[in-house]
């Protein structure tokens, strides 16, 4: 029996292998350019159009801002001796870009997130950073009971680098008692005598993160003064503490 003849493999001439080779790389190298164009489109994406009312509306607000800031400066705000410590919460932005100086006294305080709120103690050096910053905060003078109710639900500490609640006497014991704070009604203590390990306490602590009021707060734009939200509230800032614990 004859063998079966088996039919030649075609051949592809190698100019044409050439010619697919060199097609292959430039639509990869159009593929890959195309890409990096594209990228660098979205990064030039256009910002969306506004209308000159927008500008003027914006200018508008920030000579306001200027013009309420020139009058804080010169404000009087008393506050009797007897108190050594205040209480400082974060309210909603009131409208308009907020000047520079109240952002970093802000960040200084640790209050940039709304409802964030510090116990600070009670200098002419406060009173005046107060004055700057006092149309974006409510504040007032904790009583002890305050203090007490927000160190044990709202207090947190960083302990060995993580934040930690402070629901055990054994955190304090550890920390401070080479400062003979043993527990964490030293701690209520020391803060609201504003004694010699406030900064101390206050520095280990975080700000506190409070729950917003029922509703929220109202007509943010006006001081406290006039039923408004912002300002200083005196002795019923106790009763907006126990509002938001």
């Amino acid at each position: 029996m004859d063998p079966v003849e088996q039919p030649a493999l075609k051949t592809v001439p190698t100019a044409l292998l050439r010619k697919r080779r060199q097609l292959n790389k430039e639509r990869v190298e159009k593929a890959i350019a195309k890409r990096i164009q594209d990228k660098k489109r979205a990064g030039k994406a256009k910002a969306p159009f506004k209308r000159a009312e927008y500008f003027i509306n914006e200018g508008y607000k920030t000579d306001m801002n200027d013009k309420r800031m020139s009058r804080l400066k010169h404000k009087v705000v008393k506050v009797p001796e007897a108190v050594k410590i205040l209480f400082l919460i974060r309210i909603a932005n009131i409208p308009g870009p907020m000047p520079q100086k109240v952002r970093k006294i802000l960040q200084s305080l640790r209050l940039t997130d709304i409802n964030n709120a510090v116990l600070v103690q009670h200098s002419e050096n406060m009173i005046g950073k107060i004055k700057i910053i006092e149309p974006y905060i409510t504040w007032g003078y904790p009583s002890l009971r305050s203090i007490h109710n927000l160190i044990f639900k709202y207090g947190y500490g960083e302990v060995d680098g993580v934040k930690s609640a402070l629901s055990s006497n054994v955190i304090i014991e550890n920390k401070f008692s080479a400062h003979g704070l043993l527990c964490l009604e030293d701690v209520v203590k020391q803060i609201f005598e504003a004694g010699p390990h406030f900064e101390m306490l206050v520095k280990f602590m975080y700000p506190f993160k409070l729950t917003p009021p029922k509703g929220g707060f109202r007509r943010v734009a006006q001081p406290f003064s006039k039923n408004g939200a912002w300002g200083n509230r005196a002795e019923k800032i106790n009763t907006l503490i126990r509002k938001m614990l």
